[in-house]
């Protein structure tokens, strides 16, 4: 049984290492082209939203942006509310788009 003690401690450690290994995701890459246009309950129409930058270089995440506007639009105080201007998003350092 001695002998198989520091078998069965290798084999445990090692699968913590491959277990650690998995555990760490790495982070999604950021498209820094995308734009997203939000508006809560509605936009009104034929208005133009206004632009607010974001900052690529500073991490700032869009899809949050995006997952807030999207719950808004749950609100039921929108029946009520009526439309607004709306918010477009942009990454106002995004390098240029390649031809």
């Amino acid at each position: 049984m001695r002998k198989l003690m520091p078998l069965l401690l290798v084999g445990a450690l090692g699968g913590a290492c491959q277990a650690a290994d998995k555990a760490a995701p790495k982070a999604p890459r950021v498209d820094c082209s995308a734009t997203y246009v939000a508006c809560g309950c509605g936009c009104c129409g034929g208005v133009e939203p206004q632009v607010q930058c974001l900052s690529c270089a500073n991490g700032d995440d869009l899809q949050a942006l995006i997952e807030k506007d999207q719950e808004a639009k749950k609100d039921p105080q929108c029946a009520v509310e009526g439309c607004s201007v709306g918010t477009k998003y942009v990454y106002c350092d995004a390098p240029p788009a390649s031809p």
